[in-house]
């Protein structure tokens, strides 16, 4: 039996690979006997072999290649669209792997492969020798309504419940990197005790998890330090944070400050801080009152405006996420200039 699983889902695909595994365990044995293969330098014979290895705790072999897949065409994004319509590229020889598709459909029975790679090119000619007498599982993130009824599924799995608001804030804030998602999920369901997961919830939880990157870029922004700005931007990035998270967090702050500054003409007559000021732990409101100084009503003004533009241009598919990243520094940057 054969299993091909391919696609930018990382996440979905280790879940499917454990069901399929699942499914065919051997009933003798509660041993994994799985044997796992690195796919990218293995050769066609050490695949084989290892499905038709007799396995000293039952008759069941159940065999994982990770990226042989990969080895015959890796997805090139550069390459997407240039194709004329109604054409199809032919596909390339795969030289000493030609019987291998042969081969896999002669295995036994009692034998169980697994295919697993991530994205591959839209013509893959091991893929196209496979599939007739494969299950072919393609695995993308979920997007709008699909990733929304993910993450009440998922919620739902942790034996916790959401409200809708939330569950939006969740979606723009992490997007659809469902490792992180699952993480959130599983922290979130914990903190809640029982009670819907809501919005405050959820900024609270990421806000503080990410304060320090954050508010780092925050203040190298404000202070018109271009080269440590996009040094921070750099390490979000390469920790996985979504742009739109990044946004709402960098808005946030603005806001603050904006309000701070709202506020500070008022203190004479009316000396109680606002609501959202008065909930800040002391250095919080230090920080925002610091940054305020650095920033005029219009000022403040564009630089908001530019965080939502940004956000807006990810959501429409104008810009990626690391060009948005970009270009809320460069505009948040000459709007402080100005």
């Amino acid at each position: 039996m054969l299993h091909i699983l391919y696609g930018s889902d990382s996440f979905t695909a280790r879940e499917v690979v454990r069901q399929v595994l699942d499914s065919f365990a051997s009933d003798s044995t509660q041993v994994d006997t799985t044997n796992w293969i690195d796919g990218r330098t293995a050769t066609q014979d050490e695949i084989l072999q290892a499905c038709e290895q007799v396995s000293m705790f039952g008759d069941v072999r159940r065999v994982v290649v990770d990226g042989l897949l990969s080895r015959f065409g890796k997805a090139d994004s550069r390459a997407r669209g240039t194709r004329a319509k109604g054409s199809r590229k032919k596909s390339p020889a795969i030289g000493e792997w030609e019987d291998f598709a042969g081969r896999v459909r002669a295995l036994p029975d009692q034998s169980l492969l697994i295919l697993l790679d991530g994205e591959i090119a839209k013509t893959n000619p091991l893929l196209d020798a496979l599939a007739s007498s494969a299950t072919v599982h393609r695995l993308d993130p979920p997007r709008g309504r699909d990733l929304l009824k993910w993450i009440y599924d998922r919620v739902a799995l942790h034996d916790g419940r959401i409200e809708h608001d939330a569950a939006d804030r969740l979606a723009s804030l992490v997007g659809s990197d469902l490792w992180q998602l699952h993480s959130e999920i599983r922290k979130l369901a914990s903190y809640s005790d029982g009670a819907p997961i809501t919005v405050a919830m959820i900024d609270n939880m990421l806000a503080s998890a990410a304060a320090p990157s954050i508010f780092m870029l925050v203040d190298a922004v404000v202070e018109r330090n271009e080269r440590l700005a996009r040094h921070r931007i750099d390490e979000l990035f390469q920790k996985g944070l979504s742009a739109g998270y990044v946004f709402t967090m960098v808005a946030r702050q603005l806001r603050l400050i904006a309000l701070v500054r709202e506020t500070r003409g008022r203190r004479d007559e009316d000396p109680t801080l606002p609501g959202e000021l008065a909930a800040l732990q002391p250095f919080a409101l230090q920080r925002a009152t610091q940054q305020a100084e650095r920033y005029t009503e219009s000022e403040v003004g564009h630089a908001l405006k530019t965080v939502l533009e940004a956000d807006r241009a990810i959501k429409t598919g104008t810009l990626d996420e690391r060009t948005a990243l970009d270009m809320l520094v460069t505009s948040v940057l000459r709007s402080a200039a100005a």
